[in-house]
């Protein structure tokens, strides 16, 4: 059976050790602060990022990786010969896809299969651990694609910022949503779910305790009936309060995978830090 090599962006947060087990290939997006253009998890990681964000009076971007990044990506793997599986964030959230598509486009005689995750984070680094588990079972590149389809309708997002103004400032909620958050110390609860792609509110809650309550009840009331939950609960720069959320959500759904992770540098740039979130998929 041919080869089948995967593929995925720096926004998956996948474990180092799971990446070298299963020899997945990242390719970096960049956090862009002033003259600087930083590779995340290159040039840059998670700790360091954060502790600049909060002291910095520059705002930083983020921008997708370069298209001949991933031309050379693909063709030093092409040379191995079989199939590739790149895949990456949210289009919606990132020209990640497209830039991975424009490089496709470059290799016409490459077997190059591009998935848009439409999420996140480690929602987005389940789907290339379960591509890595098929791939070691020997399953083709079509079965592994078609398992993947499966999955993207099924991942699901709640998180609540700690500051708006992130979100806002990035474009990824409007400014209405922002000021009532920072006027009324309301904290919004907000979610992304894979068939959609996009962050939207859920709903608003008053304080931050009961904000906690509700991401896991609201992930315990999806998970309802379901044989199966695979879900991780992450933070940005919030160890603490997402120790409480992972022992609420164990509590709620004690026959769930959960699996502790955190946010890098690009993903943190716009939801900012004290971020807590759940994603997961129930099946």
């Amino acid at each position: 059976m041919a080869s089948v090599h995967l593929v995925t962006d720096s926004t998956s947060y996948l474990p180092a050790d799971m990446v070298e087990r299963y020899n997945i290939r990242i390719v970096p997006l960049r956090v862009n602060w002033s003259t600087e253009s930083m590779r995340e998890g290159v040039d840059i990681e998670g700790q360091e990022f954060f502790n600049r964000l909060r002291h910095s009076q520059e705002v930083p971007t983020t921008s997708q990786p370069p298209v001949g990044e991933f031309a050379s990506c693909y063709r030093e793997l092409g040379r191995e010969g079989g199939s590739i599986i790149s895949i990456h964030i949210s289009g919606d959230l990132s020209g990640t896809v497209a830039a991975a598509e424009a490089a496709r486009r470059m290799l016409p005689e490459q077997d190059i299969r591009i998935i848009d995750s439409r999420i996140t984070c480690l929602g987005l680094g389940f789907m290339v651990e379960e591509a890595a588990r098929l791939r070691a079972a020997g399953k083709s590149a079509d079965e592994i694609v078609e398992r993947i389809n499966e999955l993207i309708p099924k991942m699901t997002a709640y998180f609540m910022a700690d500051d708006l103004k992130y979100l806002h400032r990035g474009g990824r909620i409007g400014a209405a949503a922002a000021t009532l958050g920072s006027l009324l110390h309301v904290k919004p609860i907000l979610t992304m779910k894979a068939a959609k792609g996009i962050i939207s509110v859920q709903e608003k809650v008053r304080t931050r305790k009961k904000a906690l309550t509700r991401l896991v009840d609201l992930t315990a009331a999806d998970c309802i009936g379901a044989d199966k939950v695979t879900a991780t609960v992450l933070h940005a720069d919030n160890p603490a309060t997402a120790s409480q959320l992972e022992q609420a959500l164990r509590s709620a759904l004690p026959e769930a995978e959960v699996v502790p992770s955190e946010m890098g540098p690009v993903i943190g740039t716009h939801v900012g830090p004290g971020t807590v979130a759940i994603i997961f998929y129930a099946e």
